[in-house]
């Protein structure tokens, strides 16, 4: 059933922080224009925002509590058979989102540098953003990821990362027992990424697909987005290629944006390219039938 609009569900946080470093990005990529530029589309463009958090109990309890409102959002979104794009500051926000789709056999399309299948006993430096997918995979934190609305314990089965490169062999051989596909990132090499995920895209079918897009995916000479920037990763003409392909050789269900703090000094750029590879992504959903001029 094709979309009626978009809503931003917008979650200006980090850890449960309001507007604390990535938790700024929504921000910014609000403040360079996302809603007129997609309304420049034809698209009606609805907008809610999560409220504040600070009275759960720490950094844990707040970032669950960002993750059962998200897949709220999301769940009340599809209802209204509206498109949910997620403006986030943590990663781990996709896992609220795939709850809330509440789709059996959900693909996975993961625009990042990093994994996220971390837990707490493999995590070395105590960063929860990494640990988004392994909470939902069943493999941490299990009675909290339980109280998220729509929770089921996933594979990895069907999912595909594109640009992956900053992590450990360790956390390669997680990902590889998960069973995803990887195109890599390669230092001193220009990988075509958009070429190598139409070929994969077109090999087996991602759909129905949460299409996750961490902005620390971009190369390091792009400049700053999170402090987690890599060489080998995706150029501005990559990503925009790659969003407007993944709608025509997928059925995209959800879009979260997330990890990008644009106090580093290089914030309006990021954001202008996060700009440009979401109006990408949704003309792609425009012209495929996906969504549609209400």
């Amino acid at each position: 059933m094709s979309a009626k609009s978009i809503t931003i569900i917008f979650s200006p946080y980090h850890v449960g922080l309001r507007d604390h470093r990535v938790g700024n990005g929504p921000h910014r990529i609000r403040a360079m224009g996302i809603v007129e530029e997609l309304e420049k589309l034809g698209v009606t463009v609805h907008f809610i925002e999560l409220p504040p958090v600070d009275d759960f109990e720490g950094e844990i309890g707040r970032s669950f509590e960002i993750l059962r409102r998200t897949s709220t959002a999301v769940t009340d979104v599809c209802a209204k058979q509206s498109f949910p794009l997620v403006l986030s500051g943590n990663c781990m926000a996709s896992a609220g989102v795939a709850c809330g789709l509440g789709t059996k056999d959900l693909g996975w399309i993961y625009f990042d540098a990093h994994d996220d299948m971390d837990t707490p006993s493999t995590n070395m430096n105590g960063y929860l953003d990494a640990m988004g997918l392994s909470m939902l995979g069943g493999k941490s934190f299990h009675r909290l990821a339980k109280t998220i609305p729509g929770y089921t314990s996933n594979t990895y089965k069907k999912m595909i990362y594109c640009g992956l490169r900053d992590i450990e062999q360790s956390q390669k051989d997680t990902v590889q027992e998960a069973g995803a596909q990887v195109i890599w990132g390669e230092t001193g090499h220009h990988v075509d990424f958009a070429g190598k995920l139409g070929t994969a895209l077109s090999e087996r079918d991602y759909s129905p697909a949460l299409v996750h897009l961490d902005l620390d995916v971009l190369d390091e000479s792009l400049g700053k987005v999170n402090g987690y920037e890599s060489p080998g990763g995706l150029h501005e003409d990559d990503l925009v290629r790659c969003m407007d392909l993944v709608p025509r050789k997928a059925t995209a269900v959800s879009l979260t944006v997330c990890s990008f703090n644009p106090d580093l000094g290089d914030g309006d750029k990021i954001a202008s390219i996060g700009v440009k590879a979401i109006v990408a992504f949704f003309a792609s959903l425009l012209d495929t039938g996906a969504l549609v001029v209400s």
